[in-house]
């Protein structure tokens, strides 16, 4: 396509050079330039600006765009395109590139702190025991029914989530869940995107070092439902909205599309009459739009029960048939990481979840507590540079809903993990628990903490002194198989982890 039909209209403030250069491919990654692309300067930092820019037009670039006042100087025969925001042009440059395929397929948008992977699974089984085909984009990568095209971001950069797209088309995909992140939204990765619906989990604690204040991370959230959403080209889009959560009212206040609302409050369109969880399955007695239903669920905990509704009720409000959408919940065992079981015959249950958020630990420790008689064992830590403050407060979280917290590291990129540890064990610590010497004491207390920096080395102490009938929950990294430590990413699972210590401890590990 030419540069002129990409940019038309669009709030460009100078172009020096050839306005109607041909432009073979999009770029925002300088190392990845071809012949003929666009180059999509995103670097904050003036000076890697320039460089990004200098590299993209020596690896062949006919065009680059970049935030107005760079002052930097270019070969001739480069075109460059000035604007106040670049982010905002490439997702308009890349819905017309690919050819805007979110106006045919059927795209929703799941957004919120927690449940977003979990509901992005349940609308794909959804779909597909309707006889769609159906695929997913988010945390754990693009997939295209069970075919992963992409990994990377949780809600890709725009030409990333437009060429996922395309790709579906081109696969035959028909419906899309896709999570939307608040800094995706922030940084108008989804302001081109065509939904057909937009999903509300909840709101709780996450991305402050980015956002800054609750508000503002609450704010970018808003934007998929009071100004992405109403832009769509699809006719009677829904907002689908946690009804009982107070952050979910005030979308609920704002909207002025068809929207539809969940949760456990009698207000709600879908809400849970009852439920009960154990460690075979979820079954609740739902009410969805005025008729009952019965759902069965092999999700773990009371903790997806939320999740599940929120599916439920997207799926209904779709015109999706109920039976379609029951046989859907029915089939779908879970995102991996999310609440997933590692089996053993050892009387153990041991679950690896992502939870790394306040709101998300409480909310899992809680639901396991419900699942045994024995204790909770909880191995955790939290990650470097990202928001410090919520460090003690999971802390506290642990020390108030497990029986045994073990204090770990997890991702400490270049921060130091005993630092970081310190920080999570000033929560801990106010409430007084008692703090275990070495970690034969774990077997021997019903109520304390121990700190072990070594991860391997913390999951190893959790199942080795953990009672016949305890749960133990290992927390944070969920699906991830690497751990970030200075600048090096090493190879680690936490489910691998678990295996290894069963089979290197003589207990048995079940397929």
């Amino acid at each position: 396509m030419k540069l002129r039909e990409l940019i038309d209209g669009l709030e460009i403030v100078r172009v020096q050079g050839d306005f109607d250069v041909e432009v073979a491919g999009l770029t925002y990654d300088s190392r990845r330039v071809s012949e003929g692309d666009l180059f999509f300067a995103l670097a904050r930092n003036l000076e890697q600006r320039r460089q990004h820019v200098n590299e993209a037009l020596s690896r062949g670039a006919h065009a680059v765009v970049t935030e107005t006042g760079w002052g930097g100087k270019v070969r001739p025969a480069a075109t460059v395109v000035e604007c106040s925001e670049p982010r905002l042009v490439m997702a308009s440059v890349a819905s017309r590139f690919f050819r805007a395929p979110s106006q045919r397929l059927e795209l929703i948008g799941v957004t919120g702190t927690a449940g977003k992977t979990t509901t992005c699974f349940l609308l794909r089984s959804i779909f597909e025991a309707a006889g769609f085909s159906a695929g997913i984009i988010g945390t754990l990568g693009a997939f295209a029914g069970a075919k992963r095209i992409y990994e990377g971001l949780t809600t890709p950069e725009a030409i990333d989530f437009e060429s996922q797209l395309a790709t579906m088309e081109q696969l035959g995909i028909r419906w899309v869940a896709a999570e939307i992140s608040s800094i995706g939204l922030a940084q108008h990765r989804a302001d081109a995107l065509h939904f057909r619906a937009a999903v509300f989990t909840n709101l709780g604690r996450d991305h402050l070092d980015f956002h800054g204040t609750l508000e503002n991370y609450f704010a970018a959230k808003l934007k998929l439902f009071t100004e992405i959403l109403p832009r769509t080209s699809k006719s009677d889009p829904v907002v689908v909205v946690r009804g009982d959560d107070p952050f979910g009212k005030r979308i609920l206040d704002a909207v002025g599309v068809r929207k539809v609302s969940f949760g456990f409050d009698a207000t709600c369109d879908v809400r849970a009459l009852n439920f009960e969880a154990d460690r075979a399955n979820l079954r609740a007695e739902v009410v969805a739009f005025g008729k009952k239903l019965t759902v069965i669920s092999p999700l773990l905990g009371e903790v997806n029960l939320p999740n599940v509704l929120a599916a439920i009720a997207t799926s209904l409000a779709l015109g999706i048939p109920h039976e379609a959408v029951l046989e859907g919940i029915r089939r779908c065992s879970g995102a991996p990481g999310r609440m997933e079981i590692v089996p053993n015959a050892s009387n153990l249950t041991i679950v690896v979840d992502y939870a790394h958020k306040p709101n998300s630990l409480e909310v899992v420790l809680k639901s396991l507590r419900r699942l045994t008689k024995g204790r909770v064992l909880c191995v955790f830590g939290c990650g470097g540079e990202r928001d410090a403050g919520k460090r003690p407060i999971m802390g506290e979280i642990a020390g108030r809903f497990a029986d045994i917290t073990i204090i770990t590291s997890d991702n400490p990129r270049g921060e130091d993990p005993l630092a970081i540890i310190h920080q999570i064990e000033s929560g801990i610590a106010q409430l007084g628990l008692p703090r275990l010497s070495n970690p034969a004491d774990i077997a021997r207390t019903q109520k304390g903490y121990f700190v072990e920096p070594d991860r391997r080395s913390a999951i190893e102490h959790a199942i080795l002194n953990a009672w016949a009938g305890d749960v133990v929950l290992i927390a944070g990294k969920g699906h991830e198989t690497y751990q970030l430590i200075g600048n090096r990413k090493l190879s680690f699972d936490d489910r691998e982890v678990v295996r290894q210590v069963l089979k290197k401890n003589g207990l048995q590990v079940c397929a």
